[in-house]
């Protein structure tokens, strides 16, 4: 109630002073805090960034944007790419690898993702009309989810609406569908969401065990 997410302690920082000190060790120097709720405590907490060398900004949504709608807010962009992530995650992720997969891959945008795995505790049975092809017994689907981490070209700003609710998922159907490559990194090491009561208890233990 007295707290914006983002800056309940995870160990002995805030969750998002974890993000920002780990951009900060890949050579991101130039980072925009989106904020609405309690957001004068994220502001009287980082300040202009200058205590850790960096260039902090403030956007403020008066209404929800969604993920990629507080984006538009923007007044100056200072690269050819533009990363957005969500302020509550916990991860180890490589952000050079991911920034190098894009470049390599000549992408247009590019997803973190998390492996989701799902076990069938049946045989599946494959079918076509009435005939069977396959039975596989009790089986294992790995899927992919998206990890709240993304990186396009800055080209790309103009396809999202002024002042208006937009998220990720739009985004990326809407280069998909001109065409656009638009590709997915899994994340290979930890990454927790904390979106939930118990997931920040997880976060409080894992935190330990980890080296961000």
């Amino acid at each position: 109630e007295n707290t914006p997410k983002p800056l309940l302690p995870v160990g002995d920082k805030p969750i998002i002073e974890h993000n920002i000190d780990r951009l900060k060790d890949y050579g991101i120097s130039n980072i925009t805090l989106s904020i609405n709720y309690l957001g004068e405590q994220l502001v009287s907490y980082f300040g202009d960034g200058s205590q850790k060398d960096l260039n902090i900004r403030y956007v403020e949504e008066t209404r929800p944007l969604g993920t990629m709608g507080s984006v538009t807010l923007l007044d100056e962009v200072y690269n050819d790419y533009i990363l957005v992530m969500n302020s509550d995650l916990l991860t180890t992720i490589d952000f050079e690898s991911l920034f190098k997969d894009l470049i390599e891959k000549e992408g247009d945008m590019i997803i973190a993702t998390t492996p989701y795995k799902v076990k069938v505790p049946y045989g599946v049975i494959e079918t076509s009309g009435d005939e069977i092809l396959q039975l596989t017994e009790k089986p294992t689907y790995t899927y992919y989810s998206n990890a709240g981490i993304y990186i396009f070209k800055k080209e790309y700003l103009e396809r999202i609406p002024k002042n208006q609710h937009f998220n990720a998922n739009e985004l990326m159907e809407l280069l998909i569908a001109e065409k656009k490559r638009v590709l997915h990194f899994p994340i290979l090491g930890y990454w927790l969401d904390i979106g939930k009561p118990n997931d920040y208890e997880k976060a409080q233990t894992d935190i330990k065990h980890l080296q961000l």
